[in-house]
C-alpha cells in the first residue's frame, strides 16, 4: 500500500485508526479495461479515500463520529456502465446505536443499515461528480446539492440541476429538489491532515418540505476534500478527508 502524504500534517486520531482495521478488505483491478472515458486522475483504480464523519443536531449535540472508507474498484458501475466508474464504500459505523441514530432521522421510511454498498462516480475533463454517502444515518444527504463540480472553476461561477422523486422514497415521495450552486472561490482548508488550497462552491437545495445547503471543497488532485451539510431540519454534517492510499 502507498500512502500518499498530502498535507505537511499527519494526525490522525488512534480511535480512528482503531475504527480504520474494521473495514473488510475490497477487491479491485488497478489494470481493468472500462470502455467509459472517465479520465481517473483523482478516482484512479485500487486508490482509497478515508474520510471522518461527523454529525450534530441543530442544537450541536453530537450524534455520531465515525469513518467512511472509499475505495475505487477499477470497473464499470453496473447500473451506468457507459458514465459512471464503481466505488465501494464503506461505513464503520456502531451497529448498537442505530436505534439512536433512528431518532434523527428525517425520512424513517427509508432508513436502513449497511456496512458496505457499491455506487458510481464520473470525473471528465469538464465534470466531476459523485453520489453522496448517503446510507444509514446520512439518508437526508439524497436530497442536498451532491458533491459535484462543472469545470473549469473559477470565483462567482454558478450551474443549477435538478433532481425528481418519486415512489417509495417515504416523505420525499412525489416531489421535486432544485438545486443550485455557487464557486466562492479558492481559500486555505484547515483539515485534520494540515492545510492545503482547494476550491470552495456552495450549493442549495430546495424543495417542498425544506431547503438543505451544502458547502464543499474540491481539490484537483483528491476530489471532494471537505463536505458540510446542514439539512432542513437544522442538523449538521461533516466529512473530512483524513488519508488517500494507492492500494
Amino acid at each position: 500500500m502507498k500512502k500518499l502524504l498530502l498535507f505537511p500534517i499527519i494526525a490522525i486520531i488512534s480511535t480512528q485508526c482503531s475504527q480504520k482495521s474494521t473495514f473488510e478488505a475490497v477487491d479491485c483491478d488497478s489494470n481493468g479495461q472500462i470502455e467509459n472515458e472517465n479520465l481517473r486522475h483523482i478516482f484512479k483504480p485500487c486508490r482509497e479515500f478515508i474520510y471522518s464523519a461527523k454529525y450534530w443536531d441543530e442544537e450541536y449535540n453530537q450524534i455520531s463520529n465515525e469513518l467512511i472508507r472509499v475505495v475505487v474498484n477499477g470497473n464499470a458501475w453496473d447500473y451506468q456502465p457507459e458514465s459512471q466508474d464503481e466505488i465501494t464504500m464503506q461505513y464503520a459505523y456502531d451497529s448498537t446505536q442505530i436505534d439512536f441514530y433512528k431518532e434523527y432521522s428525517l425520512n424513517p421510511e427509508i432508513a436502513h443499515w449497511t456496512a458496505k454498498t457499491t455506487t458510481g462516480i464520473i470525473e471528465s475533463v469538464d465534470h466531476v461528480w459523485m453520489h453522496p454517502f448517503r446510507d444509514n444515518q446520512y439518508t437526508f444527504t439524497e436530497v442536498a446539492p451532491f458533491p459535484s463540480v462543472n469545470l473549469p472553476l473559477e470565483a462567482g461561477k454558478t450551474w443549477s440541476s435538478g433532481l425528481s422523486i418519486y415512489e417509495g422514497w417515504g416523505v420525499w415521495a412525489d416531489s421535486r429538489l432544485e438545486n443550485s450552486y455557487e464557486v466562492i472561490g479558492y481559500e486555505l482548508v484547515e483539515l485534520e491532515l494540515g492545510n492545503v488550497d482547494a476550491w470552495h462552491i456552495y450549493g442549495i437545495g430546495s424543495a417542498t418540505f425544506g431547503t438543505s445547503t451544502h458547502n464543499y471543497w474540491f481539490h484537483p488532485d483528491y476530489g471532494f476534500i471537505k463536505m458540510v451539510y446542514k439539512n432542513y431540519a437544522g442538523q449538521l454534517l461533516k466529512f473530512e478527508l483524513v488519508e488517500v492510499n494507492d492500494l
